[in-house]
């Protein structure tokens, strides 16, 4: 049988590229390694308890926004119960610890507060933030060719420029002059993968709006729902889903269009487009069959910066966090103002100064947890090289001492955390490799650096006719949030071609 289209993986841009096209009319056959949809957003639970696996929070799922628009046009929305959240994150520093509030003038004010001296400053930032978001809404949403509106940036849209070849840092350095103002405003970096003295600006200016300008919402019994609804709808639409099915190969004829795929199981599958959820990097170097279109890319993406990858523990707690001291679902934790040394800290191992994000999603959904229990994650950005070489009995003692370490920091704010602990499960970048099927454990895909970021990025259209990308391995990058974006982009393209 030959599809219109095959989507390789179930991650977030595979489920929303197959439900775009599938909604459309098309018919869809999407192929998932793993059991579950969701890819390193997935849900999994242990002795009752239910985790997410990477998710902390997904912004633009309130009414009207960007992602919750596309669920209610393709009907799965009704399936699903929202539970509003009413702000971001606790912020701790040394000296400062406040919460993060979604609405922009509650935000200022905080900020004053704290830093009364920078008052103007910060009037002057936050006006430049919104120039910015001005002129990119009119560049987004232009209908002029990509070309033209380049073409005409310099005097319609200067910002996106200037941006573009600024790292984060610069631009908050041209507005705001105190060492501890400019670590709080840009503490955003951890859920980017970079410092901001190494961060595409353009990218930290729509990551910032997206979790301190817009309100967002949860999942009531975790995002596994949302990507369950997702695939029934696919599958009402008249398409197909499998799981616990890899691909192994993209054929093409002539080595110039696609054809078909092959999966581990000696299947062959057929279609006029092909879109390719699974990482770049074997996409382009491994599955396809031209060896001079693999090579070229080979030597195109050796040369480009995978992004951190991450250490994470799950705890199911006897008792709900909030009892512990936990008065917020995120807590985002910081022993320096340098973000060069908090990413440093991450990136040697230095497990006793390197940056903690506490999430507790039982504490937004209570039905994660049994009755009168609770779920905490703890969780930092780590380096693969840390773990690379560890034999497994080197590793599974690190894994230990590590946690071990993370959990005692964690008791400075919720004391006696490690008398509660009932259930406990670690993943390190080597867990981040095997079960994402990631490069090097890399949680974003390639580093948001200005040279990866914006036009920059790896692009969706590839050099094989009807093959296409998506994830966070290209544009416009990592998280939940751009993955859906990722999908939604990849499905217009496949859905061009097809016509």
């Amino acid at each position: 049988m030959e599809y219109d289209a095959i989507i390789i993986g179930a991650g977030v841009g595979g489920l929303a590229c197959g439900l775009k096209l599938s909604c459309e009319g098309k018919k869809v056959l999407l192929l998932e390694k793993q059991p579950l949809p969701g890819g390193f957003a997935t849900t999994f639970s242990r002795k009752g308890f239910i985790f997410e696996s990477a998710v902390h929070c997904v912004d633009t799922l309130t009414k009207t926004e960007e992602i919750r628009t596309f669920m209610d046009e393709s009907g799965i929305t009704k399936e699903i119960t929202f539970i509003n959240l009413d702000d971001f994150a606790r912020i701790i520093y040394p000296d400062y610890d406040f919460v993060a509030d979604f609405k922009q003038d509650n935000f200022i004010s905080v900020l004053k507060s704290n830093f009364p001296q920078e008052r103007k400053n910060i009037d002057r930032f936050f006006r430049a933030f919104d120039k910015f978001h001005r002129q990119f809404e009119r560049f987004n949403h232009s209908r002029l060719p990509l070309g033209i509106k380049l073409l005409i940036s310099p005097l319609a849209y200067p910002m996106i420029i200037s941006t573009s070849i600024s790292t984060a840092a610069q631009f908050v350095d041209k507005y705001i002059k105190d060492a501890k103002l400019k670590a709080i405003v840009t503490d955003i970096w951890r859920f980017t993968g970079l410092p901001p003295s190494r961060l595409s600006a353009i990218y930290f200016l729509l990551v910032f709006e997206c979790y301190y300008y817009n309100s967002t919402a949860y999942v009531k019994g975790g995002f596994i729902k949302l990507f369950q609804a997702m695939v029934e709808r696919i599958k009402e639409s008249g398409s197909e889903v499998r799981f616990n099915t890899s691909v192994v190969k993209i054929i093409t004829r002539d080595g110039k269009r696609v054809k078909s795929v092959v999966t581990d199981k000696g299947e062959e599958f057929s279609a006029r487009t092909i879109v390719s959820n699974a990482n770049a990097i074997d996409t382009l170097t491994k599955m396809l069959d031209v060896d001079a279109v693999k090579e070229e890319y080979g030597r195109k993406l050796a040369s480009l910066e995978k992004s951190v990858s991450a250490f994470q523990i799950y705890l199911g707690l006897s008792v709900p966090a909030k009892t512990l001291g936990m008065n917020h679902s995120i807590f985002s934790i910081s022993n320096a103002y340098d973000h060069d040394e908090n990413y440093n800290y991450s990136m040697s191992g230095d497990y006793d100064r390197c940056s903690l994000e506490l999430v507790d999603h039982a504490q937004i959904d209570p039905a994660l947890a049994p009755q009168g229990k609770g779920t905490l994650l703890i969780m930092t950005l780590d380096n693969y090289a840390n773990w690379r070489d560890l034999s497994e009995e080197q590793y599974q003692a690190k894994k230990k001492e590590v946690a071990d370490k993370f959990i005692k920091r964690s008791e400075k704010y919720l004391p006696g955390l490690s008398k509660y602990i009932e259930v406990m499960e670690i993943a390190t970048p080597r867990t981040m490799a095997r079960f994402g099927t990631s490069p090097e454990g890399a949680i974003y895909g390639f580093a948001q650096t200005i040279g990866q970021s914006g036009i920059n990025r790896l692009a969706q259209e590839t050099k094989v006719k009807g093959l296409f990308l998506a994830g966070a391995w290209t544009m416009p990058g990592g998280g939940a949030h751009a993955c859906f974006l990722s999908g939604i982009m990849a499905g217009e393209l496949a859905s061009k071609y097809l016509k």
